[in-house]
């Protein structure tokens, strides 16, 4: 490409016009055979409308053709152009060289109207007057190379005598001028068919009735006597306006080829006069033809072109007088706000500082203000209440404001003080906490912050401070500690060893608050071997949630040795929060379970159900038994019992609300997101309660959470070992132990009576006769080998004979029961071993 091309193709980008549809997709070599075989094909359906010899035509539509391809593609597409002129000029010529320089003169002229029209900035849409005018002066003088050069080269081969030049030179440039003036707007219209959107069919509609009428109107012009040709002028007007260059330039053509048929013929105003004064009407008609549409066209174009600018101004003008409006409707929204504003400042300024006023007072935070230099001091209005006086009731200065404290603490704020002094820069004193006596003998606690300001020599200015009563804040602290060194005091140190029965519990203090809760548990070993367990909550915090909690715990304890039911346990706690503590209001969940069994019996009163996670399928809450909370409901008739079956391997789970309930969100879910995360039962209980705190608490825990698990255990045969107590109030939960491990080995109902006595003489021996024992424990061995049960008691203190006049029937008794029995006596305490061999299945 050429320098020439390089500048259209950047001038076409600017613009953002598209080329040729698919011309972007062929090769140069393909665009070159393409526009040959259209310039071939047109030009030999022209010739077949030739004047002069063979040679010369009223109109040639190839140089249109050339002329699109120079201005849609590139100059280099001469070539093609060059060639299909000769092959179309070769047989209608005496030899090749005048072939060729015809065909010479027939790619120059549509080449020399491109550059024409480069140069004035040719647009293809022609939608200016410029681009009208451009086309037909470059139609009407570039033709005149190819006429003059196709013209002289029939003369000078002899195709026609000399004196036939001007004729056929007239014919020549008409052809010419036609292909440029009419062809080739009509197929640059036709490419802005492509790029633009579809017709509506009313359009199309109008545009065939125009075509129609035109031609009609033509057909007439030529061919009556009326002879209205000057008719196809409105109409062609009329193309223009609707239709733009799409519509003008097919119209034009149609005028000018019907024109030119008449002229090739001879009919209407042509039939007269010699074929050159025929062709230059005809020339003249159709640049006239040309000039008006392309014209109209053109400058229908500009004005709308113009109309959407001006519409596009408009609303861009419009846009900024609405921006413009705005912002100075906000600027004088602002200014109103400011002289508002300034107005309200004082009212504001004095509404601050009564809001301080009473913000200082509610939290009992006063300050005040010290000019070194005058020793001139400041109060406000709460200093003065803080330290007993009423507002503003004398000048202060700073012995003055300091002469209340006690001597003690004085002190320590006069070395702070100097200490600060002698700094000579501006920074913030250390929090300095001290006393206060008031008149009235009444000591408050007081918390003081400070900061040091000095002036542009360092040396100190002024002293900024502000002043806390911190006296309720710390009473609520000694309070704090003391509630919570009951609460503590009152929970077991740890839980009781009970045979066959594995428990863990939990207690988690609230981390958002001061004061403590009344969340308690407790683990009661009963008189029957059966297992009490407990689980409750007052309501409130602080001492008095923590005294209510230590008596009903105390009072469980009281009542379940003397009751045997769980109901009236309830029962008699009910009525005792009612007499005592009529206003108080507390949850309670009491069970009994019996080991020998399995089983619980459980009375609610107001507290969440327990959860029972089964060895093997999904947890279920035990919601029987429930009740109205303890202080809500002065009739016990309202108490009721229920009962559940503990398999071995399951774990009960009891819990105060704390761990279930947080804001915001319904219990049902903090419920149920519990039994999801229990899991299984396999886990011991210390895992259990470990892995249910981990997983239901937050950083922050907002109320106290009480936990405690409880698990059945399956002996299944395996070896038993027990360490309890030495109290005779152990021998009960013993008995049921050793019961429920020798109905697992398949013992008979004597067998397990006689061994039970047996051992029941042994640890009764055990307690009754040792003395000077150091750790007050028994241990009780058992295991089963062979259909054998070998049982070991061991106690750790010194044995002591009875006389006889005592007993001493205890170990004939179990010699009797027994297969063997070993005594063995030790400084470190006394063992007895005995053996019983069971009798085998098949006699039975």
């Amino acid at each position: 490409m050429g320098r020439g091309d390089g500048a259209l193709a950047g001038l076409e980008a600017k613009r953002g016009r598209r080329s040729l549809p698919g011309a972007d997709l062929l090769s140069e070599g393909t665009k070159l055979v393409l526009v040959a075989a259209a310039y071939y094909l047109a030009a030999r359906y022209s010739l077949r409308l030739a004047l002069v010899e063979e040679n010369v035509t009223p109109l040639w539509p190839p140089t249109g053709i050339a002329l699109v391809a120079f201005l849609v593609l590139s100059r280099r597409i001469w070539p093609g152009i060059a060639l299909a002129a000769f092959l179309v000029n070769l047989p209608i010529s005496t030899n090749p060289l005048t072939a060729g320089a015809t065909a010479a003169g027939n790619t120059l002229a549509p080449f020399l109207a491109a550059e024409l029209l480069r140069t004035v900035g040719f647009r293809r849409e022609m939608d200016r007057v410029l681009d009208a005018i451009a086309i037909v002066v470059a139609a009407l003088a570039s033709t005149l190379v190819s006429a003059s050069v196709g013209a002289g080269t029939l003369v000078l081969s002899g195709a026609i005598p000399s004196r036939d030049f001007r004729t056929a030179w007239a014919v020549w440039w008409t052809g010419d001028a036609m292909g440029i003036l009419v062809v080739a707007p009509f197929l640059l219209s036709l490419l802005l068919l492509r790029q633009r959107s579809k017709t509506s069919w009313g359009r199309r509609i109008e545009l065939a009735a125009l075509f129609m009428l035109l031609t009609t109107v033509s057909v007439l012009g030529v061919s009556t006597e009326i002879r209205p040709l000057f008719l196809v002028i409105p109409v062609l007007g009329w193309a223009a306006w609707r239709f733009q260059l799409r519509g003008s330039a097919p119209a034009a053509l149609l005028v000018a080829g019907i024109a030119t048929w008449a002229a090739d013929h001879g009919w209407g105003p042509f039939a007269h006069g010699s074929l050159l004064a025929r062709m230059g009407m005809l020339q003249a008609f159709n640049a006239t033809v040309a000039f008006t549409s392309f014209f109209l066209a053109a400058l229908v174009s500009e004005r709308m072109r113009d109309r959407e600018a001006l519409e596009q101004a408009a609303s861009e003008l419009e846009g900024r007088v609405e921006r413009r409006t705005a912002e100075l409707s906000a600027a004088n929204k602002r200014l109103t706000r400011e002289i508002t504003e300034r107005k309200d400042a004082e009212g504001r300024l004095r509404q601050r500082e009564r809001q301080l006023a009473e913000a200082q007072q509610m939290a009992r935070v006063g300050s005040w203000e010290w000019l070194i230099p005058e020793n001139q001091v400041t109060w406000s209005d709460e200093m003065y209440r803080i330290h007993g006086y009423r507002a503003q009731e004398f000048p202060v200065t700073f012995e003055k404001a300091v002469e209340r404290v006690v001597p003690e603490d004085l002190d320590g704020i006069r070395r702070n003080l100097a200490a600060a002094l002698r700094k000579g820069a501006e920074h913030a004193l250390p929090p300095n906490e001290y006393r206060i006596v008031r008149s009235d003998g009444e000591e408050r606690v007081l918390v003081g912050r400070a900061r040091l300001i000095v002036d542009s020599r360092g040396e100190p200015y002024r002293l900024v401070s502000t002043v806390q009563d911190i006296t309720e804040d710390k009473r609520a602290e000694r309070e704090h500690r003391i509630a919570e060194t009951l609460q503590r005091s009152l929970f077991p140190d740890e839980l009781p060893e009970i045979p066959g029965v594995a428990l863990a519990a939990r207690y988690v203090p609230a981390t958002t608050g001061m004061e403590v809760g009344g969340d308690w548990y407790d683990v009661v070993p009963l008189p029957d071997g059966h297992v009490g367990v407990a689980i409750g909550d007052v309501a409130g915090h602080g001492l008095r949630a923590a005294a209510t909690m230590g008596q009903l715990r105390m009072a469980l304890r009281a009542y379940a040795l003397e009751e045997g039911s769980p109901l009236q346990v309830v029962r008699r706690i009910r009525e005792l929060v009612q007499r005592l503590v009529p206003s108080e209001m507390a949850t309670l969940l009491y069970l009994v379970f019996d080991l020998d069994s399995g089983s619980i019996t459980f009375s609610n009163a107001g507290h969440l159900p327990p959860l029972l996670v089964p060895a093997q399928g999904p947890a279920i809450y035990l919601e029987e038994g429930l009740a109205p909370p303890l202080g809500a409901a002065p009739h016990p008739e309202y108490d009721v019992e229920a009962t559940a079956k503990i398999s071995p391997g399951s774990i009960l789970l009891l819990f105060t609300d704390g761990l279930v309930e947080r804001r915001g969100v319904s219990l049902r879910h903090g419920l149920g997101r519990l039994k999801e995360e229990a899991g299984t039962a396999e886990a011991d209980p210390e895992t259990m309660c470990d892995r249910v705190l981990a997983s239901m608490l937050e950083s922050d825990v907002s109320d106290d959470v009480a936990l405690l698990a409880l698990k059945p255990i399956q002996f299944a045969g395996q070896p038993l070992h027990l360490r309890v107590p030495a109290e005779p109030g152990v021998l009960a939960a013993l008995r049921h132990t050793i019961r429920r491990w020798l109905r697992e080995v398949d013992a008979t109902p004597q067998e397990i009576y006689e061994i039970l006595v047996a051992c029941g003489e042994a640890c009764a021996n055990a307690i009754q006769h040792p003395h000077g024992a150091r750790t007050g424990f028994l241990q009780i061995d058992i295991a089963h080998t062979d259909r054998q049960v070998d049982i070991r008691v061991g106690d750790s203190g010194t044995w002591r004979e009875s006389p006889p006049t005592d007993g001493g029937h205890g170990l004939k008794l179990m010699r009797g029961l027994m297969d063997t029995v070993e005594v063995n006596r030790r400084s470190g305490g006394t063992v007895v071993r005995m053996r019983r061999r069971l009798r085998p299945e098949a006699t039975r």
